[in-house]
């Protein structure tokens, strides 16, 4: 009896410590009673994309990475296209056509433009200086999946498979992207369907080998054109995310105009984070994930779904969507990581809300992500969007490495 009542007197001082001790927060910042009893991580070791960006120093260089011209199935000739989006504030171009490799911008085949115009775009002489360049070497290869090859004298052939089309570019040291993947999922359709088909394992699968195997495949599409087709990518991203950061495999989001006409320009692009404008500091950035993606429409998130007057938005390339092109769109200054703190703070401008997203679902909202306050809903990755009624910006992911 005595020594059962000094059990219980014990058992009964060791919870009032406990109490105590989660009350000072002696088991660390975001500590509850429920995660300190061996499960809470003691520290977290975040991978961040732009850990070699200088933000005080390093450029921001508005980009399109797929556009077409009449050397495919284009409206307007590479000239035109070239010069609408250097005229749209652009800084890098990679101009993209069907199974057509383009070396440069005067060499094409159909509307080429003048060497000495491409020279004067180059060095910005009639825009302040600031020129635009073209990533060298580019195809949409889309015999089967399309991809996008960059830096790689390659044009695939209809016999050749997804996988012998990313095993060549990396041979030839090129890189690449994948296309709009909801139009080959199926996810296209949108709504639940789409959203089923993202998740399904066996698609999720087929992408997570594809990028374990072929390194110099450094991400995919998240936004195609104006969102009608990639309306559930972002979903199978994040599944793709969840299992290959597990082994540090980042793959990054890319906002695509897909562009077929000079009314189609504008809408979804990349931001490169470089120190200066040049062909290999833009692939750098791209095989880096040193970049952030825009769009002016998500239609998931209900921006720009609708028009003005209510109906829903159309496909890109017409022009009652132009007035989108005037709306501001979120960007991103700074991003800085605290491994100590176990946070990741953004600072930019022109939104309303940052959402925190882990595994597919928004886990927090704010400028600092502080770890471990959410670290429940954390396994292997966070990634982060900016939006506002006209916009979205999306960071890059980053890992999220716990240790106990």
């Amino acid at each position: 009896m005595k020594n059962g009542r000094l059990r219980k007197r014990l058992v009964a001082m060791s919870a009032f410590a406990f109490v105590l001790a989660v009350s000072a927060g002696a088991f660390g910042p975001g500590a509850s009673a429920s995660n300190a009893s061996g499960r809470m991580a003691k520290s977290f070791v975040i991978t961040s994309p732009y850990k070699n960006v200088n933000w005080d120093s390093y450029g921001q260089y508005k980009t399109g990475l797929h556009v077409h011209t009449r050397n495919s199935d284009g409206a307007h000739t590479t000239e035109q296209m070239v010069e609408n989006h250097y005229e749209k504030g652009y800084s890098v171009l990679a101009v993209t056509d069907h199974n057509y490799l383009t070396e440069s911008w005067d060499t094409v085949n159909r509307g080429p433009m003048e060497t000495k115009r491409m020279r004067e775009i180059e060095r910005g002489a009639d825009r302040d200086g600031n020129g635009m360049i073209a990533i060298p070497l580019t195809n949409e290869q889309s015999h089967v999946d399309h991809v996008i090859s960059f830096n790689a004298e390659y044009n695939s052939v209809n016999t050749e498979t997804l996988e012998q089309i990313l095993e060549t570019i990396q041979k030839l040291k090129g890189f690449s992207h994948l296309n709009h993947p909801g139009r080959h999922t199926g996810g296209s359709v949108g709504g639940e369907k789409g959203a089923e088909i993202s998740n399904d394992k066996a698609v999720v699968k087929k992408y997570v080998d594809l990028f374990n195997k072929y390194k110099s495949c450094v991400g995919m599409e998240i936004i195609n054109k104006i969102d009608n087709e990639s309306r559930s990518d972002r979903i199978l991203w994040d599944n793709i995310l969840a299992v290959t950061m597990q082994k540090g495999r980042n793959v990054f989001g890319f906002s695509n105009d897909d562009a077929h006409s000079m009314n189609a320009v504008g809408y979804s692009f990349n931001v490169l984070l470089m120190p200066r404008l040049s062909a290999r500091e833009a692939r750098k950035a791209m095989e880096t994930g040193a970049f952030y993606a825009v769009s002016r429409v998500s239609r998931v998130d209900g921006i720009n779904a609708k028009l003005q007057n209510g109906s829903e938005t159309p496909e890109s390339g017409v022009t009652n969507t132009l007035y989108l092109l005037e709306q501001p769109t979120p960007s991103i200054s700074e991003i800085t990581v605290s491994q100590n703190e176990g946070t990741i703070t953004i600072t930019g401008s022109d939104y309303d809300v940052i959402e925190w997203i882990a595994d597919g679902k928004v886990i927090a909202t704010g400028e600092t992500l502080n770890l471990y306050s959410h670290q429940a809903s954390v396994n292997y990755y966070v990634r982060a969007q900016l939006k506002n009624d006209t916009g979205i910006a999306f960071a890059q992911p980053f890992r999220i490495q716990k240790k106990f």
